[in-house]
């Protein structure tokens, strides 16, 4: 049971341990992804505004069909808590081979669409002429990928739903130092290969997520822990447990539809102020990256405890550990906030020399900084209360916030008020807090203590 959480022999003394055990790795796997990011942004930087953007929204619009994923991965991850809350091995590994099926299923249809709607997709983010261009082949070379990529993200999400979060971390890292060398080699050319730009930077990512794929389906079908994957019953359909994904990760998937659809509206208004602004923004979003990652580590591990806990019959502990994630993820933001805001210009100007773009994208960051104690509040008691099933309440609460502050707020600071780039991102700003107040009062009520999934 290597790298298991084992609910039996967990204590409330020993749970700052197990919470701060799960949340490292997971920090430090998306580390990895934003270093292949960075390293990117910094090989396309050099060559122009443009290059960034088409990168930037290429890389938008690759992730676009991880809104309908969305609903498996954290239906399966939820589901593969409870069972290894309750001690039941079986049941965790049907559920690992109905979210593999539908994994590929999805994925195949999303590569289809990518494919085929490539520069309209980009033409519907306002794209300009040469973005567009540069951007089309960048999606294309991604769209089969997209297969590949969903059975790694299915194949991590049920691993940290059985309270392995290492694996993923290492495979993602191996996957991404491999990723960002060949980012290198594409972009910039090397030998025999020729200098590919935007093109090239696509097919690195297009070749890391295959992959990583390989990887993971490797790790499971050996067995890892509680799961094992056997492909002879691989295409074997489970109706009961589709159904038990999707009661879970429907509300979940409409979560994240409307979250990329605030987030196109919001990428709307800031490549509307100009490819310099947008430009900006997309390199203040990669620094911000790494001030974002404790959410997002705390966040898994308050979804997986919780779940966990609450299989094994211990709510009390399940929120005990959602608050002690929210504490950490509280001070580890802050400072991360506070660095961004003092040293935004350096930071910037590591990516790129334009000096417009610099002042542009410092300003950003000091103005993000004020997001991350509500972030830090709102991820955390929205990964409990998603590891209990109370994907609804997550839904409805993040739907408030996304279309009232982030959406409308930055809209009416940018359009009505003439406040430019900085009121876009005080809507942001807002949504955060104000999604904080909300997911505070949704869990403090204990009504999450009762699902059933």
């Amino acid at each position: 049971m290597k790298n298991q959480v084992k609910i039996h022999e967990i204590s409330e003394k020993r749970l700052p341990l197990t919470v701060v055990t799960l949340a490292w790795p997971v920090v430090m796997q998306e580390a990895a992804w934003s270093i292949m990011a960075m390293v990117t942004t910094f090989l396309v930087g050099r060559l122009g505004a443009a290059a960034i953007t088409a990168a930037s929204l290429g890389e938008n619009i690759v992730h676009l069909p991880e809104v309908a994923f969305a609903g498996v991965s954290i239906g399966a991850t939820v589901i593969v808590a409870r069972h290894v809350g309750g001690q039941e091995p079986e049941q965790a590994n049907r559920i690992l081979r109905q979210a593999m099926l539908l994994s590929v299923i999805l994925g195949a249809i999303f590569a289809l669409v990518l494919w085929l709607l490539a520069g309209q997709l980009l033409w519907l983010f306002r794209a300009q002429p040469e973005v567009v261009e540069l951007g089309r082949g960048y999606i294309m070379v991604n769209a089969p990928a997209v297969i590949f990529y969903f059975i790694m993200y299915c194949g991590e999400a049920v691993m940290r739903g059985s309270g392995d979060t290492r694996t993923p971390m290492v495979v993602t890292i191996i996957v991404q130092i491999i990723g960002a060398a060949l980012a290198y080699v594409f972009i910039r050319g090397a030998g025999a290969i020729p200098a590919m730009g935007v093109l090239g930077a696509g097919i690195a990512r297009a070749i890391a997520s295959v992959l990583g794929a390989a990887i993971i389906l490797a790790l499971l079908i050996r067995g890892r822990g509680i799961l094992k994957y056997n492909l002879r019953t691989a295409l074997s359909f489970d109706l009961t447990g589709t159904r038990r994904i999707l009661k879970v990760g429907l509300p979940a998937f409409f979560e994240q539809l409307q979250m990329r659809g605030a987030m196109s509206f919001y990428t709307i208004i800031i490549s509307s102020l100009g490819t310099t602004v947008y430009a900006a923004h997309a390199l203040a979003m990669r620094v911000e990256e790494f001030a974002f990652m404790p959410s997002f580590g705390f966040a898994v591990a308050a979804t997986t405890l919780t779940g966990q806990f609450l299989g094994a019959k211990r709510p009390d502990l399940a929120e005990r550990a959602a608050y002690l994630t929210q504490r950490y993820c509280i001070g580890a933001m802050v400072v991360l906030g506070a660095t961004t805001f003092i040293f935004g210009e350096r930071l910037i100007s590591i990516f790129i020399s334009d000096p417009e773009v610099i002042r542009i994208g410092a300003l950003g960051l000091k103005i993000w900084a004020f997001a991350m104690p509500g972030m830090a509040i709102n991820q955390t008691l929205a990964g409990a209360l998603r590891g209990a099933g109370d994907t609804r309440w997550v839904m409805l609460l993040s739907t408030i916030g996304m279309w009232t502050m982030r959406v409308g707020g930055g809209a009416l600071l940018v359009f009505l008020l003439h406040l430019g780039a900085p009121g876009a991102w005080a809507g942001a700003v807002l949504d955060h807090n104000v999604r904080a107040g909300f997911m505070w009062w949704r869990f403090a009520s204990g009504k999450w203590k009762n699902i059933e999934v």
